[in-house]
Order: C-alpha cells, then sequence, then structure tokens
C-alpha cells in the first residue's frame, strides 16, 4: 500500500526531507506547502511534486493525505501538529519539539488522543556509530553509567534570520543545534528521571557576528533580513537523575573557545566512550584489569536522513515502534525550559 506525504516548510531542511521519501518504495510525495508560493513552487518542480500552496491546511483537508512531515520555524509547530493530529495524520515534526514545555506536552497528548503516530527530528540518533553505542550500553558493556558531558561550541555562527529571535526559536545553539546532544545523552540512558537542572547563560559577545572578519556561517535561514540577537552566545546546564547519573552540557553559537566542535563523553562502571566530532573511542578493562582503548570502525553513512524518515514511515505503516516519539520530545523540552528558567533566576529547578 503507498503512503502518501505532504510537506509543510519548503526552507533549507524540506529539501533532506523530500530526497529520502523519494529513496522510499511504496511513499509518494503528493504535496507541499510554504508561505512563500514561490519557494513552494520552486521545491514541487524540483522534485516533481504535483500540488504546492501556501496555506497548509488545505493540504490537511486532503483525506488522500497520510502522513505530513512539518519543517517550519519552531514557534509554529505547535500548531500546525495539533492541526494536523486532529484532522488524522501522522506527523513528523523536526526539532526542537516545540518553544516551550507545556506545548509540547500538549502535543503529546493530541497525539494519544488521536491515535496517530507523532515523531520528532532527532536525526542524531539514526547514524550507525549511535546506534552501536545504544546497543553497546544496552548490553550492558558499560555497567553503570554514572556521568556523562556533552559540547557543541562554536567561535561565531552567523546564522540568521528568526534563529536570532528568542520569542521564536526558544533559545540560542543549546535549544536548536545542541538540543541533538542532549538527546543522544538521555537516549543512551534511557531517558531517565530528571531530579534536578541548574542552568547558566551568557550574552557575551552577541554583536561578534556583525564585527568577526573571520567566521563562516554554518547555516542561514532562507530570510536574510537583519533580526537583533535575543538567543544567547553561551549556555551551560548540570543535570542529575534518578540512579546516580549526571549530565554536564554547554553550548554556544559564539564563544572564544580554541576547540570548536561537538565532544560527548560517558563514564560507566565498566568503561568509557568519547567522541569528538564523529570519532568513536572506547575504554574498557580487560580480564587482566588492564585498560584497553579501541576505535570500532563503524561506517557511518553520510546520508543523515534516509534512515530517519524510512523510521517515521515504517512506524505510519505499523511496521516499527517510534523511537524518538512523543513523550521524550516533552521531556527534552521541560529540560530545556528548566535550564533557562534557571539561568534565569540563578535557583536550581527541582522537579
Amino acid at each position: 500500500m503507498e503512503t502518501k506525504v505532504a510537506v509543510i516548510g519548503a526552507g533549507t531542511i524540506s529539501a533532506c526531507h523530500l530526497s529520502s521519501y523519494q529513496q522510499i518504495p511504496n511513499v509518494r510525495v503528493v504535496a507541499i506547502c510554504d508561505q512563500n508560493l514561490e519557494l513552494a513552487k520552486s521545491r514541487a518542480q524540483e522534485y516533481n511534486i504535483p500540488y504546492f500552496c501556501a496555506d497548509y491546511h488545505e493540504i490537511l483537508a486532503d483525506p488522500e493525505v497520510d502522513a505530513v512531515s512539518i519543517v517550519t520555524p519552531t514557534f509554529t509547530h505547535k500548531t500546525i501538529v495539533l492541526d494536523a493530529l486532529e484532522k488524522g495524520k501522522h506527523v513528523f515534526c523536526e526539532k526542537p519539539p516545540a518553544l516551550t514545555y507545556e506545548d509540547a506536552l500538549a502535543c503529546e497528548e493530541a497525539a494519544k488522543k488521536a491515535g496517530k503516530v507523532l515523531m520528532y527530528g532527532f536525526v542524531c540518533r539514526f547514524i550507525a556509530s549511535n546506534q552501536y553505542v545504544k546497543q553497546y550500553i544496552d548490553a550492558g558493556k558499560m555497567g553503570q553509567i554514572y556521568y556523562a558531558e556533552a559540547s557543541r561550541m562554536e567561535n561565531c555562527s552567523q546564522i540568521g534570520g528568526w534563529f536570532r529571535d528568542k520569542s521564536k526559536a526558544g533559545g540560542g545553539s543549546l535549544m536548536d543545534a545542541a538540543i541533538h546532544q542532549l538527546d543522544l545523552m538521555l537516549y543512551f540512558m534511557g531517558y531517565p528521571k530528571v531530579l534536578s537542572v541548574k542552568g547558566f547563560t551568557s550574552d557575551v559577545n552577541k554583536d561578534l557576528p556583525e564585527r568577526i572578519q573571520s567566521a563562516a556561517a554554518s547555516y542561514k535561514s532562507v530570510s536574510n533580513t537583519y533580526i537583533p540577537r535575543t538567543v544567547e552566545s553561551f549556555a551551560s546546564a548540570y543535570i542529575t537523575f534518578e540512579g546516580g547519573k549526571n549530565l554536564y552540557i554547554k553550548a554556544a553559537h559564539i564563544a572564544n573557545t580554541v576547540d570548536p566542535g561537538t565532544r560527548m563523553e560517558i563514564l560507566g562502571e565498566k568503561g568509557g566512550i568519547s567522541f569528538t566530532d564523529g570519532n568513536l573511542r572506547l575504554l574498557t578493562i580487560d580480564e587482566t584489569n588492564h585498560f584497553v582503548k579501541s576505535e570500532p570502525n563503524i561506517y557511518d553513512d553520510p546520508d543523515l536522513f534516509t534512515p530517519e524518515i524510512r523510521h517515521f514511515v515504517d512506524c505510519c505503516t505499523g511496521k516499527a515502534k517510534c523511537i524518538p516519539n512523543a513523550e521524550e520530545g516533552t521531556q527534552i523540552m521541560r529540560i530545556l525550559n528548566a535550564i533557562y528558567e534557571s539561568a534565569a533566576t540563578g535557583s536550581e529547578i527541582v522537579f
């Protein structure tokens, strides 16, 4: 049976979804929508999509559409997700799930009521090396995990458009980029129950993107309109969980770090795991009580999105159980909101 999909949003990430859907058997993208009708038309022509429009309600009104991908700005997610679920569509929504914990919770409850799939775009879970780590941990190779650390640091991102506006993006690098590293750490640890959060944010050097002479844009929104920067430059948090687990995370679009990049580390009673810009290394203790370091040779497909989109389709057709489910989306938003609340008040948030 063919699954008919529509894509809401025709910006940069939509191309990743569209090309992925086209690689999956028995799936057809039948419509694309964007408020910028010319952009929607351009994507429709590029990917041979038969219908395009500016109002997503036209797509949701089509009874033949089984599922939608929502690749619109963060501040629009809740409304579109709720509308799509109400119309009986399965929903894939790009990260972040929503602006707030309360919005994500409303979406989770709506998905349960509708009996439809609500999956969030935590694409890094589907990278082969990350799947290997998850299986390695679940097999008991690490023993009890007691500490994890993650960072995603840039010297000076020139990201633009609505991403700079806290009221529309919800936050800076932590909310939009390092949410992947936060999700991975929670995923590896089994999304444990949070006990407390202590957060810190800074606006130091927030005007650096306009002053610096040597920064390259890691990502730019479709809109080139200048928007004053109200998201933080830097954020960090210390999170405690049940079972003696702890996590430290830091993220920055703007930071004078000597070593920008992405790094994750997990400490367990039987060994350790380290990622540095995707390079996976393991530390174990062998039967002679010697430390042994290794670097598993895991092939990571450069196509990040197709395994994720294929999983979404399998969930829609009942072939798989959703991995990045609505409940986890709600939990990660609760943590993120707590980090920003703690940073604003200077107080630890106890759950």
